[in-house]
């Protein structure tokens, strides 16, 4: 007759394939859950960055059309000046 414990082998082996697998499973998703992170705080990222230039941009727009208008006020009383002593 045979002994349950000489199948015993078996049933650890099994044991540690299941327990090996749940680990893998548990490896994975943490995995997973780190790249979704990453992702995340990169997409922030970019995100700021394109804000950043888009400030950026109007901050340079701003500063043309100021030296537009300065340099308009500068012709119009250069003119000015011109028409008094003329």
């Amino acid at each position: 007759m045979i002994k349950y414990k000489q199948f015993q082998p078996w049933r650890n082996s099994v044991m540690n394939t299941e327990e090996k697998a749940r680990e893998l499973m548990a490896q994975q998703h943490l995995n997973d859950e780190q790249r979704h992170q990453t992702m995340v705080n990169r997409a922030a990222e970019v995100e700021e960055i394109h804000q950043q230039e888009d400030v950026n941009e109007k901050a340079r727009e701003s500063l043309a059309q100021e030296r537009k208008n300065e340099e308009t006020r500068e012709e119009s009383m250069l003119e000015r000046s011109l028409e008094e002593i003329n």
